[in-house]
């Protein structure tokens, strides 16, 4: 358990991932058939950028933020749509112009996730971010569309 995600949140390893994660899941809903999303190591699924934890280390001042505040919602899009889908994504979990949540792959992937189409399959075993993970997912009131195992994700 030496590994805490929310001492991470936003680092530039996280845009990395999830600008990849937007792209692949959103080429992989052109389809019509529904799909399974596993998320082996799913972390609390939501972090604030302003808590404790993500001060220790200040990453997302070298990751997030920075595409954060150069983006311009005024503007046209970036020439990569996927960075625009990416921080399309984000805006949707903050209001106004501050940054202070962040998204995880599990809340990412359930956001961009059809509605009583697709299905998301969710696994975290620390215990305090597996406590986390299912308040957030309890939130999402998303039924039967999202599972959460507190068990390792490789072995579930």
């Amino acid at each position: 358990f030496s590994y805490r995600h929310g001492f991470h949140a936003g680092n530039h390893a996280d845009v990395l991932k999830h600008l990849v994660l937007v792209a692949t899941l959103r080429h992989l809903l052109l389809k019509e058939g529904p799909i399974l999303c596993v998320d082996t190591h799913a972390g609390a699924g939501l972090y604030r950028l302003d808590s404790e934890e993500t001060a220790v280390s200040g990453e997302a001042a070298d990751g997030i933020m920075p595409l954060w505040q150069a983006r311009n919602p005024a503007a046209p899009p970036p020439a990569c749509e996927a960075l625009k889908d990416y921080l399309d994504v984000i805006s949707a979990f903050n209001s106004g112009e501050r940054l202070r949540v962040y998204p995880g792959s599990p809340l990412i992937l359930h956001h961009l996730m059809r509605p009583g189409h697709d299905r998301l399959r969710l696994f975290e075993l620390h215990p305090s971010d597996s406590r986390a993970l299912a308040g957030h997912v309890d939130q999402l009131r998303a039924g039967r569309g999202v599972a959460m195992s507190r068990q390792a994700g490789l072995e579930g």
